[in-house]
């Protein structure tokens, strides 16, 4: 009997080591597969977005097409329009913007605030909408009569984005990051003594954008 007992407890052993060890392997292949996954999802998304894009784009042309006066504000609704037929354009959240085009005959360019090509452009682009939205949880703060939440927190191409407020303004010049996941983003703001906007940066991968009331907007983005 015992030397039974014996034998059945080494096969209990063994079981556990094999049963561990296939175990170690399925976490190996799941660790192994997530940057290939990574990689799919962005190629994906990138396909996803330009077709979402284009189709924007073609009743954008026509509505033009239609009315030649077509306004910028006019043409944002058209852009809702299309929103709300496809439930979401980028399937990776990316903000959706309107470029003024005067000199083309295709007066409005949609374009992605993560997956424009051009990225001077979608610097640009993010950084007035990062300092819209900034600009108006500044108006929202005075008119509760409380303090601006430090950081500010903004939801911008789907993600959180903390926009932190100085003392004095600093010679940032980019972000820290260098993936489409928006981790290197950086976003800092000064304001006067009445608690008005008198210096704005916004500094993603590529470059850099500056805002103050003087100059208005510098920085490599605009100046490149």
């Amino acid at each position: 009997m015992r030397a039974i007992r014996n034998k059945l407890l080494s096969r209990r052993g063994i079981n556990r080591l094999v049963a561990i060890l296939v175990a170690l392997g399925i976490v190996l292949v799941i660790v192994a597969g997530i940057p290939i996954y990574r990689a799919y999802k962005a190629r994906a998304d990138i396909y996803s977005c330009t077709v979402a894009t284009k189709k924007a784009q073609d009743m954008l042309d026509v509505e033009f097409l239609w009315n030649y006066e077509l306004s910028h504000e006019e043409a944002e609704a058209v852009i809702e329009r299309a929103k709300m037929e496809m439930d979401a354009l980028c399937p990776a959240g990316g903000d959706y913007f309107l470029v003024d085009r005067e000199d083309s005959d295709q007066r409005y360019r949609v374009t992605c605030g993560i997956h424009e090509a051009d990225t001077r452009l979608r610097t640009r682009l993010n950084a007035y909408h990062v300092y819209e939205l900034l600009g108006e949880e500044i108006i929202y703060a005075r008119r509760r009569g409380e303090a601006l939440d430090d950081p500010v927190v903004l939801t911008v191409n789907g993600r959180k984005l903390e926009v932190t407020e100085l003392e004095e303004p600093n010679d940032l010049r980019y972000g820290t990051g260098s993936n489409i996941d928006y981790d290197g983003i950086v976003c800092f703001f000064t304001r006067d003594d009445a608690g008005e906007l008198n210096w704005f940066v916004y500094a993603d991968e590529n470059h850099a954008g500056r805002w103050n009331p003087v100059d208005g907007w510098t920085g490599d983005a605009y100046n490149g």
